[in-house]
Protein backbone atom coordinates (compact mmCIF):
# COMPACT_ATOMS: atom_id res chain seq x y z
CA UNK A 1 0.00 0.00 0.00
CA UNK A 2 3.01 2.41 1.04
CA UNK A 3 4.99 1.51 -2.11
CA UNK A 4 1.43 2.76 -4.53
CA UNK A 5 0.90 5.76 -2.79
CA UNK A 6 4.78 6.49 -3.41
CA UNK A 7 4.58 5.53 -6.84
CA UNK A 8 1.16 7.84 -7.39
CA UNK A 9 2.92 10.84 -5.66
CA UNK A 10 5.95 10.48 -8.09
CA UNK A 11 3.49 10.14 -11.17
CA UNK A 12 1.46 13.35 -9.89
CA UNK A 13 5.21 15.53 -9.71
CA UNK A 14 6.34 14.47 -12.98
CA UNK A 15 3.08 15.15 -14.65
CA UNK A 16 3.51 18.59 -12.77
CA UNK A 17 6.79 19.36 -14.33
CA UNK A 18 5.88 18.00 -17.60
CA UNK A 19 2.74 20.62 -17.44
CA UNK A 20 5.03 23.70 -15.95
CA UNK A 21 7.79 23.47 -19.15
CA UNK A 22 5.92 22.74 -21.78
CA UNK A 23 5.08 25.47 -23.41
CA UNK A 24 8.94 27.46 -25.10
CA UNK A 25 8.73 30.80 -26.56
CA UNK A 26 11.09 31.61 -29.91
CA UNK A 27 12.64 34.72 -29.96
CA UNK A 28 11.39 35.52 -33.85
CA UNK A 29 8.27 35.34 -31.91
CA UNK A 30 8.77 39.38 -30.75
CA UNK A 31 11.03 40.56 -33.47
CA UNK A 32 14.86 40.16 -33.12
CA UNK A 33 14.37 39.37 -29.57
CA UNK A 34 14.36 35.78 -27.04
CA UNK A 35 12.88 34.11 -24.59
CA UNK A 36 12.16 30.87 -22.67
CA UNK A 37 9.49 29.70 -20.44
CA UNK A 38 11.07 29.67 -17.08
CA UNK A 39 10.60 26.21 -14.76
CA UNK A 40 10.95 24.94 -11.52
CA UNK A 41 14.49 24.33 -10.52
CA UNK A 42 14.43 21.87 -7.62
CA UNK A 43 17.69 22.03 -5.86
CA UNK A 44 19.89 23.18 -8.74
CA UNK A 45 20.51 26.92 -8.69
CA UNK A 46 20.26 29.47 -11.84
CA UNK A 47 21.85 32.66 -12.21
CA UNK A 48 21.02 35.08 -14.86
CA UNK A 49 23.88 37.30 -16.40
CA UNK A 50 23.45 40.40 -18.69
CA UNK A 51 26.27 41.79 -21.01
CA UNK A 52 26.86 43.47 -24.14
CA UNK A 53 28.71 41.35 -26.96
CA UNK A 54 30.08 44.19 -29.11
CA UNK A 55 30.38 41.27 -32.03
CA UNK A 56 26.96 41.32 -32.73
CA UNK A 57 25.67 44.36 -30.99
CA UNK A 58 23.88 42.80 -28.86
CA UNK A 59 22.50 42.43 -25.26
CA UNK A 60 22.69 38.74 -24.26
CA UNK A 61 21.58 36.57 -21.60
CA UNK A 62 24.39 33.96 -19.73
CA UNK A 63 22.71 31.39 -17.44
CA UNK A 64 24.66 29.69 -15.12
CA UNK A 65 23.65 26.89 -13.09
CA UNK A 66 25.13 24.77 -10.09
CA UNK A 67 25.24 21.30 -11.38
CA UNK A 68 25.26 20.42 -15.01
CA UNK A 69 21.99 19.59 -17.08
CA UNK A 70 21.20 18.25 -20.59
CA UNK A 71 19.37 21.03 -21.52
CA UNK A 72 23.05 22.73 -21.65
CA UNK A 73 24.47 19.78 -22.98
CA UNK A 74 25.71 18.43 -19.65
CA UNK A 75 27.14 22.33 -18.85
CA UNK A 76 26.94 24.40 -16.25
CA UNK A 77 26.85 27.45 -18.09
CA UNK A 78 24.59 28.88 -21.34
CA UNK A 79 24.70 31.67 -23.19
CA UNK A 80 22.32 32.94 -26.00
CA UNK A 81 24.02 33.87 -28.86
CA UNK A 82 21.08 34.45 -31.42
CA UNK A 83 17.33 35.49 -31.47
CA UNK A 84 16.57 32.06 -32.62
CA UNK A 85 18.28 30.16 -29.81
CA UNK A 86 15.36 28.42 -27.98
CA UNK A 87 17.31 26.50 -24.87
CA UNK A 88 15.11 25.60 -22.32
CA UNK A 89 16.17 27.40 -18.95
CA UNK A 90 14.32 24.68 -16.55
CA UNK A 91 13.95 28.03 -13.41
CA UNK A 92 11.04 30.09 -12.46
CA UNK A 93 12.99 31.67 -9.86
CA UNK A 94 16.52 32.51 -11.33
CA UNK A 95 19.14 34.92 -9.65
CA UNK A 96 20.57 37.86 -11.14
CA UNK A 97 24.03 38.08 -11.48
CA UNK A 98 24.85 40.96 -13.69
CA UNK A 99 22.12 43.36 -14.25
CA UNK A 100 20.55 44.61 -17.46
CA UNK A 101 21.45 48.34 -16.48
CA UNK A 102 25.25 47.10 -16.43
CA UNK A 103 25.32 45.74 -20.13
CA UNK A 104 22.96 48.76 -21.37
CA UNK A 105 26.32 50.81 -19.75
CA UNK A 106 28.84 48.55 -21.41
CA UNK A 107 26.66 49.06 -24.67
CA UNK A 108 26.81 52.89 -24.42
CA UNK A 109 30.53 52.34 -23.87
CA UNK A 110 31.92 49.99 -26.01
CA UNK A 111 29.16 50.83 -29.44
CA UNK A 112 29.85 55.08 -29.10
CA UNK A 113 25.98 55.35 -27.64
CA UNK A 114 24.24 57.60 -25.68
CA UNK A 115 21.34 55.32 -24.41
CA UNK A 116 19.64 56.28 -21.23
CA UNK A 117 18.51 52.94 -19.04
CA UNK A 118 14.74 54.42 -18.92
CA UNK A 119 14.38 54.83 -22.55
CA UNK A 120 15.86 51.36 -22.81
CA UNK A 121 13.38 49.87 -20.50
CA UNK A 122 10.87 51.46 -22.04
CA UNK A 123 10.96 50.21 -25.67
CA UNK A 124 11.80 46.58 -23.84
CA UNK A 125 8.52 47.55 -22.17
CA UNK A 126 6.70 48.23 -25.64
CA UNK A 127 8.27 44.92 -26.69
CA UNK A 128 6.50 42.91 -23.78
CA UNK A 129 8.98 42.63 -21.47
CA UNK A 130 8.66 43.91 -17.91
CA UNK A 131 11.59 43.42 -14.70
CA UNK A 132 9.81 41.05 -12.55
CA UNK A 133 11.27 42.75 -9.77
CA UNK A 134 14.54 41.19 -8.95
CA UNK A 135 16.61 42.22 -12.34
CA UNK A 136 15.11 39.33 -14.09
CA UNK A 137 13.38 40.38 -17.58
CA UNK A 138 10.22 38.28 -18.17
CA UNK A 139 7.59 38.22 -20.82
CA UNK A 140 4.55 36.11 -20.47
CA UNK A 141 5.98 32.69 -21.11
CA UNK A 142 9.50 33.03 -20.56
CA UNK A 143 12.61 35.74 -19.97
CA UNK A 144 14.59 38.27 -22.45
CA UNK A 145 17.75 36.17 -22.94
CA UNK A 146 18.99 38.16 -26.42
CA UNK A 147 17.89 41.45 -28.03
CA UNK A 148 19.36 43.47 -30.69
CA UNK A 149 21.14 46.93 -29.59
CA UNK A 150 19.27 48.28 -33.02
CA UNK A 151 15.62 47.26 -30.98
CA UNK A 152 16.42 49.51 -27.89
CA UNK A 153 18.36 52.21 -29.60
CA UNK A 154 17.82 55.33 -31.98
CA UNK A 155 19.88 53.64 -35.77
CA UNK A 156 22.90 55.49 -36.82
CA UNK A 157 25.33 55.11 -39.77
CA UNK A 158 28.73 56.70 -40.82
CA UNK A 159 28.93 59.94 -43.47
CA UNK A 160 32.31 59.33 -45.02
CA UNK A 161 34.15 61.96 -47.39
CA UNK A 162 35.82 60.98 -50.76
CA UNK A 163 38.19 63.79 -51.94
CA UNK A 164 37.71 62.08 -55.24
CA UNK A 165 40.94 62.71 -56.33
CA UNK A 166 41.69 65.77 -54.13
CA UNK A 167 43.69 65.96 -50.53
CA UNK A 168 41.90 67.26 -47.08
CA UNK A 169 39.17 64.84 -47.19
CA UNK A 170 37.53 66.20 -43.63
CA UNK A 171 37.25 63.25 -40.93
CA UNK A 172 33.90 60.85 -40.81
CA UNK A 173 30.77 61.79 -39.23
CA UNK A 174 27.85 59.43 -37.51
CA UNK A 175 24.25 60.43 -38.24
CA UNK A 176 21.81 59.72 -35.40
CA UNK A 177 18.47 58.83 -35.87
CA UNK A 178 16.36 61.74 -35.93
CA UNK A 179 18.75 64.23 -35.34
CA UNK A 180 19.64 66.67 -38.18
CA UNK A 181 23.43 66.06 -38.85
CA UNK A 182 25.73 69.69 -39.88
CA UNK A 183 28.06 68.19 -42.39
CA UNK A 184 31.51 69.11 -42.48
CA UNK A 185 32.99 73.08 -43.31
CA UNK A 186 36.02 72.05 -44.93
CA UNK A 187 36.40 71.55 -48.10
CA UNK A 188 39.28 69.24 -50.03
CA UNK A 189 41.72 70.65 -52.26
CA UNK A 190 42.97 69.69 -55.90
CA UNK A 191 45.03 71.16 -57.83
CA UNK A 192 44.16 72.79 -61.06
CA UNK A 193 41.15 71.86 -59.59
CA UNK A 194 37.65 74.02 -58.21
CA UNK A 195 35.29 72.01 -55.47
CA UNK A 196 31.39 72.68 -56.25
CA UNK A 197 29.38 70.65 -53.91
CA UNK A 198 29.38 67.12 -52.27
CA UNK A 199 27.33 63.92 -54.74
CA UNK A 200 25.58 61.54 -52.09
CA UNK A 201 25.96 58.02 -52.43
CA UNK A 202 22.00 57.89 -51.32
CA UNK A 203 21.57 60.46 -54.50
CA UNK A 204 21.33 64.41 -54.20
CA UNK A 205 24.12 66.99 -53.52
CA UNK A 206 25.09 68.37 -50.25
CA UNK A 207 27.27 71.55 -49.53
CA UNK A 208 29.58 72.02 -46.93
CA UNK A 209 28.33 73.38 -43.66
CA UNK A 210 24.63 72.00 -45.05
CA UNK A 211 21.66 70.10 -42.62
CA UNK A 212 22.15 66.26 -43.68
CA UNK A 213 18.70 64.27 -42.42
CA UNK A 214 18.96 61.47 -44.15
CA UNK A 215 18.27 57.73 -41.56
CA UNK A 216 19.48 54.36 -41.81
CA UNK A 217 20.68 51.70 -39.41
CA UNK A 218 24.30 51.49 -39.78
CA UNK A 219 26.41 50.94 -43.34
CA UNK A 220 28.13 54.09 -44.73
CA UNK A 221 27.06 57.10 -46.72
CA UNK A 222 29.49 58.29 -48.78
CA UNK A 223 29.85 62.03 -50.07
CA UNK A 224 31.94 62.31 -53.30
CA UNK A 225 33.64 65.78 -54.14
CA UNK A 226 32.50 67.34 -57.34
CA UNK A 227 35.31 69.03 -58.84
CA UNK A 228 35.10 71.17 -62.16
CA UNK A 229 37.75 72.52 -63.47
CA UNK A 230 37.65 76.58 -63.74
CA UNK A 231 41.41 77.67 -63.47
CA UNK A 232 43.27 78.76 -66.23
CA UNK A 233 46.51 77.06 -67.08
CA UNK A 234 49.49 78.26 -65.11
CA UNK A 235 52.76 80.17 -66.76
CA UNK A 236 55.80 78.89 -65.20
CA UNK A 237 57.71 81.83 -66.80
CA UNK A 238 57.28 83.15 -70.05
CA UNK A 239 60.17 85.49 -71.31
CA UNK A 240 61.71 87.16 -74.61
CA UNK A 241 65.29 88.68 -74.52
CA UNK A 242 67.54 90.44 -74.79
CA UNK A 243 65.46 93.36 -73.77
CA UNK A 244 68.28 96.07 -75.32
CA UNK A 245 69.79 96.26 -79.05
CA UNK A 246 71.18 93.28 -79.54
CA UNK A 247 73.02 92.32 -82.98
CA UNK A 248 72.65 88.38 -82.52
CA UNK A 249 69.07 86.87 -82.25
CA UNK A 250 65.95 86.67 -79.77
CA UNK A 251 65.19 83.90 -77.44
CA UNK A 252 61.98 83.30 -76.07
CA UNK A 253 60.83 80.77 -73.78
CA UNK A 254 58.14 79.34 -71.85
CA UNK A 255 56.84 76.27 -69.47
CA UNK A 256 53.25 76.42 -68.48
CA UNK A 257 51.14 73.44 -67.35
CA UNK A 258 47.50 72.88 -66.25
CA UNK A 259 46.75 70.06 -63.73
CA UNK A 260 43.15 70.00 -64.16
CA UNK A 261 41.91 69.13 -67.67
CA UNK A 262 45.17 69.69 -69.10
CA UNK A 263 46.30 72.16 -71.70
CA UNK A 264 44.58 71.33 -75.43
CA UNK A 265 46.50 74.72 -77.23
CA UNK A 266 49.16 77.12 -77.06
CA UNK A 267 49.62 79.70 -79.39
CA UNK A 268 52.60 82.22 -79.83
CA UNK A 269 51.85 85.67 -81.36
CA UNK A 270 54.38 88.38 -82.23
CA UNK A 271 53.65 92.08 -82.59
CA UNK A 272 56.23 94.40 -84.52
CA UNK A 273 56.71 97.50 -83.75
CA UNK A 274 57.65 98.46 -87.44
CA UNK A 275 54.61 97.09 -89.17
CA UNK A 276 52.79 97.40 -86.00
CA UNK A 277 50.33 94.27 -86.67
CA UNK A 278 50.24 90.81 -84.93
CA UNK A 279 51.12 87.83 -86.52
CA UNK A 280 50.92 83.96 -85.27
CA UNK A 281 54.09 83.04 -84.42
CA UNK A 282 54.10 79.31 -83.29
CA UNK A 283 50.88 76.53 -82.56
CA UNK A 284 50.81 73.81 -80.71
CA UNK A 285 47.91 71.31 -80.15
CA UNK A 286 47.56 68.79 -77.22
CA UNK A 287 44.85 66.18 -76.17
CA UNK A 288 44.84 67.17 -72.84
CA UNK A 289 48.14 66.96 -71.11
CA UNK A 290 48.64 67.74 -67.39
CA UNK A 291 52.46 67.59 -68.12
CA UNK A 292 54.87 70.37 -67.80
CA UNK A 293 55.05 71.94 -71.17
CA UNK A 294 58.75 73.84 -71.66
CA UNK A 295 59.83 75.67 -75.22
CA UNK A 296 62.61 77.42 -76.30
CA UNK A 297 62.51 79.15 -79.43
CA UNK A 298 64.73 81.24 -81.92
CA UNK A 299 64.00 84.88 -83.42
CA UNK A 300 65.76 85.14 -86.29
CA UNK A 301 64.35 88.09 -87.74
CA UNK A 302 65.63 91.83 -87.42
CA UNK A 303 62.88 94.32 -85.76
CA UNK A 304 61.53 95.17 -82.73
CA UNK A 305 59.38 92.42 -81.38
CA UNK A 306 57.05 91.61 -77.94
CA UNK A 307 55.07 88.23 -77.71
CA UNK A 308 51.71 87.01 -76.46
CA UNK A 309 51.32 83.67 -75.20
CA UNK A 310 47.85 81.91 -74.62
CA UNK A 311 47.36 78.65 -73.45
CA UNK A 312 43.82 76.65 -73.38
CA UNK A 313 42.79 74.08 -71.64
CA UNK A 314 39.90 70.83 -72.02
CA UNK A 315 37.59 72.80 -70.33
CA UNK A 316 37.80 76.04 -71.87
CA UNK A 317 39.76 78.11 -69.43
CA UNK A 318 42.64 80.13 -71.15
CA UNK A 319 45.28 82.18 -69.99
CA UNK A 320 48.01 85.02 -71.71
CA UNK A 321 50.89 86.43 -70.99
CA UNK A 322 52.58 89.37 -72.73
CA UNK A 323 56.33 89.69 -73.05
CA UNK A 324 58.53 91.87 -72.50
CA UNK A 325 60.00 93.68 -75.90
CA UNK A 326 63.28 92.39 -77.86
CA UNK A 327 65.40 94.40 -79.98
CA UNK A 328 66.95 92.88 -82.88
CA UNK A 329 69.52 94.83 -85.23
CA UNK A 330 71.29 93.19 -87.91
CA UNK A 331 71.70 95.92 -90.50
CA UNK A 332 74.76 98.13 -90.89
CA UNK A 333 74.87 101.88 -90.72
CA UNK A 334 74.06 103.39 -94.13
CA UNK A 335 76.50 106.28 -95.15
CA UNK A 336 76.08 109.72 -97.08
CA UNK A 337 76.91 112.62 -98.65
CA UNK A 338 80.74 111.42 -99.89
CA UNK A 339 79.77 112.93 -103.34
CA UNK A 340 79.53 116.41 -101.93
CA UNK A 341 83.38 116.50 -101.12
CA UNK A 342 85.12 117.88 -104.27
CA UNK A 343 88.00 114.61 -105.16
CA UNK A 344 89.79 116.72 -108.29
CA UNK A 345 92.65 118.61 -108.18
CA UNK A 346 91.86 122.49 -105.85
CA UNK A 347 93.30 125.10 -104.53
CA UNK A 348 90.26 125.47 -102.23
CA UNK A 349 90.14 123.66 -99.08
CA UNK A 350 87.62 120.61 -99.37
CA UNK A 351 85.09 120.16 -97.33
CA UNK A 352 83.88 116.03 -96.00
CA UNK A 353 80.86 116.83 -94.47
CA UNK A 354 78.67 112.89 -94.35
CA UNK A 355 76.23 111.81 -92.35
CA UNK A 356 74.47 108.51 -91.87
CA UNK A 357 71.91 106.35 -90.25
CA UNK A 358 70.90 103.23 -89.12
CA UNK A 359 67.87 102.23 -90.08
CA UNK A 360 66.18 98.25 -89.95
CA UNK A 361 66.92 96.57 -93.46
CA UNK A 362 64.38 98.09 -96.21
CA UNK A 363 62.24 99.88 -93.89
CA UNK A 364 62.51 103.75 -91.72
CA UNK A 365 62.63 102.34 -88.18
CA UNK A 366 65.63 103.17 -86.32
CA UNK A 367 67.69 100.56 -85.05
CA UNK A 368 70.32 100.48 -82.19
CA UNK A 369 71.07 103.93 -83.99
CA UNK A 370 74.61 105.56 -84.13
CA UNK A 371 77.42 105.25 -82.14
CA UNK A 372 79.15 107.69 -84.16
CA UNK A 373 80.90 108.74 -87.40
CA UNK A 374 85.08 109.24 -87.43
CA UNK A 375 86.49 110.59 -90.59
CA UNK A 376 90.88 109.26 -90.24
CA UNK A 377 93.52 111.04 -92.53
CA UNK A 378 96.07 108.00 -94.03
CA UNK A 379 97.84 108.18 -91.02
CA UNK A 380 94.75 106.84 -88.86
CA UNK A 381 94.20 109.96 -86.98
CA UNK A 382 91.03 110.92 -86.31
CA UNK A 383 90.49 114.48 -87.29
CA UNK A 384 86.75 114.63 -86.57
CA UNK A 385 84.15 112.98 -85.41
CA UNK A 386 80.10 113.14 -84.40
CA UNK A 387 76.82 111.25 -83.77
CA UNK A 388 74.58 111.08 -86.62
CA UNK A 389 77.29 113.51 -89.30
CA UNK A 390 81.09 114.63 -89.10
CA UNK A 391 82.72 117.58 -90.99
CA UNK A 392 86.27 118.06 -91.60
CA UNK A 393 87.99 120.92 -94.10
CA UNK A 394 91.21 120.50 -95.24
CA UNK A 395 94.34 122.06 -93.54
CA UNK A 396 97.34 123.38 -95.30
CA UNK A 397 99.50 120.26 -93.99
CA UNK A 398 96.50 118.37 -95.90
CA UNK A 399 98.02 119.19 -99.51
CA UNK A 400 98.53 116.68 -101.86
CA UNK A 401 96.46 113.66 -102.47
CA UNK A 402 95.32 111.98 -99.65
CA UNK A 403 92.85 109.12 -98.73
CA UNK A 404 90.39 109.50 -95.99
CA UNK A 405 89.15 106.55 -93.93
CA UNK A 406 85.03 107.52 -93.48
CA UNK A 407 83.45 105.02 -90.53
CA UNK A 408 79.73 104.98 -89.04
CA UNK A 409 79.29 102.10 -86.35
CA UNK A 410 75.92 101.56 -84.95
CA UNK A 411 75.08 100.65 -81.32
CA UNK A 412 75.87 97.02 -81.27
CA UNK A 413 78.97 97.03 -83.08
CA UNK A 414 77.80 97.05 -87.03
CA UNK A 415 79.80 99.45 -89.22
CA UNK A 416 80.15 100.92 -92.33
CA UNK A 417 83.86 102.41 -94.19
CA UNK A 418 84.19 104.33 -97.08
CA UNK A 419 87.13 106.33 -98.54
CA UNK A 420 87.09 109.61 -100.12
CA UNK A 421 90.67 110.88 -102.15
CA UNK A 422 91.19 114.49 -102.40
CA UNK A 423 93.71 116.57 -104.14
CA UNK A 424 94.59 119.29 -102.55
CA UNK A 425 97.38 121.97 -103.52
CA UNK A 426 97.73 125.55 -102.65
CA UNK A 427 101.14 126.20 -103.82
CA UNK A 428 101.62 128.23 -106.78
CA UNK A 429 104.40 127.00 -109.47
CA UNK A 430 107.90 128.25 -109.18
CA UNK A 431 109.42 130.49 -111.79
CA UNK A 432 112.88 130.63 -111.94
CA UNK A 433 115.65 132.94 -114.37
CA UNK A 434 118.40 135.25 -115.21
CA UNK A 435 116.74 137.85 -114.54
CA UNK A 436 117.56 140.86 -112.66
CA UNK A 437 117.04 143.53 -110.46
CA UNK A 438 118.53 147.15 -111.81
CA UNK A 439 118.32 150.74 -109.81
CA UNK A 440 117.76 153.52 -112.89
CA UNK A 441 119.84 156.67 -111.94
CA UNK A 442 116.76 158.08 -110.55
CA UNK A 443 117.00 155.48 -108.14
CA UNK A 444 113.48 153.57 -109.32
CA UNK A 445 113.92 149.61 -108.87
CA UNK A 446 113.09 147.47 -112.22
CA UNK A 447 112.78 143.87 -111.17
CA UNK A 448 113.03 141.19 -113.72
CA UNK A 449 115.51 143.00 -116.00
CA UNK A 450 116.89 140.98 -118.89
CA UNK A 451 119.51 142.88 -119.62
CA UNK A 452 120.96 140.41 -122.19
CA UNK A 453 117.19 140.56 -123.97
CA UNK A 454 117.02 137.02 -123.57
CA UNK A 455 114.19 135.01 -121.55
CA UNK A 456 115.35 132.33 -120.25
CA UNK A 457 113.31 130.44 -117.05
CA UNK A 458 112.55 127.23 -115.49
CA UNK A 459 109.18 126.84 -114.43
CA UNK A 460 107.66 123.62 -112.45
CA UNK A 461 105.35 122.48 -109.77
CA UNK A 462 107.70 120.35 -107.57
CA UNK A 463 106.63 119.92 -104.03
CA UNK A 464 109.36 120.90 -102.34
CA UNK A 465 108.48 124.67 -103.80
CA UNK A 466 105.83 124.13 -100.60
CA UNK A 467 106.49 124.53 -96.87
CA UNK A 468 103.68 121.86 -96.18
CA UNK A 469 105.73 119.31 -97.82
CA UNK A 470 103.09 117.85 -99.62
CA UNK A 471 103.99 114.11 -101.02
CA UNK A 472 102.70 115.41 -104.49
CA UNK A 473 101.38 118.21 -106.46
CA UNK A 474 99.13 118.93 -109.06
CA UNK A 475 101.35 119.77 -111.40
CA UNK A 476 101.53 122.23 -114.77
CA UNK A 477 98.65 122.80 -116.84
CA UNK A 478 99.65 125.60 -118.95
CA UNK A 479 102.37 127.89 -119.73
CA UNK A 480 102.82 131.40 -122.00
CA UNK A 481 104.61 134.54 -122.62
CA UNK A 482 102.88 137.85 -123.28
CA UNK A 483 104.69 140.88 -124.61
CA UNK A 484 102.41 144.04 -123.27
CA UNK A 485 102.95 147.41 -124.94
CA UNK A 486 100.72 149.66 -123.57
CA UNK A 487 97.28 148.24 -122.71
CA UNK A 488 97.90 145.61 -125.56
CA UNK A 489 98.43 142.39 -124.37
CA UNK A 490 99.58 139.76 -127.22
CA UNK A 491 100.59 135.96 -126.65
CA UNK A 492 103.56 134.91 -127.83
CA UNK A 493 103.55 131.71 -129.59
CA UNK A 494 106.21 129.29 -129.66
CA UNK A 495 107.13 125.92 -128.67
CA UNK A 496 110.00 127.32 -126.25
CA UNK A 497 107.23 130.37 -124.92
CA UNK A 498 104.06 128.57 -124.27
CA UNK A 499 102.98 124.82 -123.53
CA UNK A 500 100.08 122.73 -122.44
CA UNK A 501 100.38 119.83 -120.08
CA UNK A 502 97.43 116.29 -120.99
CA UNK A 503 97.50 115.54 -117.42
CA UNK A 504 98.32 116.14 -114.08
CA UNK A 505 102.38 115.51 -113.32
CA UNK A 506 104.19 116.50 -110.23
CA UNK A 507 107.03 116.47 -112.20
CA UNK A 508 106.01 118.32 -115.43
CA UNK A 509 108.19 121.10 -116.18
CA UNK A 510 109.54 123.89 -118.64
CA UNK A 511 112.42 125.76 -119.72
CA UNK A 512 110.83 128.94 -121.90
CA UNK A 513 113.52 130.73 -124.22
CA UNK A 514 113.05 133.34 -126.09
CA UNK A 515 115.54 136.22 -127.42
CA UNK A 516 113.88 139.34 -127.31
CA UNK A 517 114.33 141.80 -131.13
CA UNK A 518 114.89 145.04 -131.35
CA UNK A 519 111.89 145.84 -132.88
CA UNK A 520 110.13 145.03 -129.40
CA UNK A 521 111.82 147.93 -127.82
CA UNK A 522 108.46 149.63 -127.14
CA UNK A 523 107.44 146.96 -125.52
CA UNK A 524 106.39 147.72 -122.20
CA UNK A 525 107.12 144.91 -120.35
CA UNK A 526 106.91 140.76 -120.64
CA UNK A 527 104.44 138.38 -118.59
CA UNK A 528 105.20 134.70 -117.84
CA UNK A 529 101.48 133.19 -116.65
CA UNK A 530 101.73 129.51 -115.33
CA UNK A 531 98.80 127.62 -113.85
CA UNK A 532 98.95 124.16 -112.45
CA UNK A 533 95.70 121.35 -112.08
CA UNK A 534 94.63 122.82 -108.83
CA UNK A 535 94.15 126.37 -110.32
CA UNK A 536 97.03 128.08 -108.80
CA UNK A 537 98.34 130.92 -110.49
CA UNK A 538 101.89 132.56 -111.09
CA UNK A 539 102.43 135.84 -112.84
CA UNK A 540 106.44 136.99 -113.86
CA UNK A 541 106.82 139.98 -115.29
CA UNK A 542 110.23 140.22 -117.20
CA UNK A 543 111.77 143.82 -118.79
CA UNK A 544 114.32 144.02 -121.46
CA UNK A 545 117.43 146.26 -122.20
CA UNK A 546 115.73 147.80 -125.46
CA UNK A 547 112.84 148.96 -123.33
CA UNK A 548 114.77 150.19 -120.40
CA UNK A 549 117.30 152.33 -122.84
CA UNK A 550 114.29 153.67 -124.65
CA UNK A 551 112.88 154.53 -121.48
CA UNK A 552 115.88 156.30 -120.01
CA UNK A 553 116.59 158.08 -123.55
CA UNK A 554 112.82 159.26 -123.61
CA UNK A 555 113.67 160.40 -120.03
CA UNK A 556 116.34 162.49 -121.15
CA UNK A 557 115.14 163.77 -124.06
CA UNK A 558 112.01 164.29 -122.29
CA UNK A 559 114.63 166.69 -119.50
CA UNK A 560 115.97 168.57 -122.45
CA UNK A 561 112.90 169.34 -123.76
CA UNK A 562 111.73 170.82 -120.65
CA UNK A 563 114.86 173.16 -119.85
Amino acid sequence: MRRIIKFLFSLVVVLGLMLSFSTTAFADDIGDTGGTDGGGSGTNVYTFYYSYDSSKDAIVLTVNCLRPINDFGNSTSHTFSSASDSTYIPSSNPRLGSSLESAISAMNSAGGYELNISDVKAKLNNLGYYDGGNGIWRRSGGYLTYIDAKKIRPTKHTVHYDANGGTGAPADQTKKQDVTLTLRTKKPTRTGWTFKYWIASIGGHYNPGGAYTHDQDGGVVTMKAYWKDETAPSFGSFYAIPNYWSAGNGTIGFSVQDEGSGITSIVLERYSYVTRGWSTFRTWSYSGTKSLISKTLTESSEGVFKYRLTVTDKEGNSASRTSDTIYLDHSNPVLYGMETTNTEWTNVAPVINVRATDYLFGTTYTGSDLAGIEIFNDSGRCVSDGVHNAMYTLQPRDEGIHTWRIVATDNVGHSTTTYITTKYDITKPGIDGTEITYVLPDGTYVSGYCQDNIINQHIDDETWRSSNNPNVSSGLKSVILYRVTGGNKQAIWSDQTRATFGSSNTHSAFNMYYEIQRTERTASYYEIVVSDYAGNITRKKLTSQYSLLTWFHTSIDRSSYNK
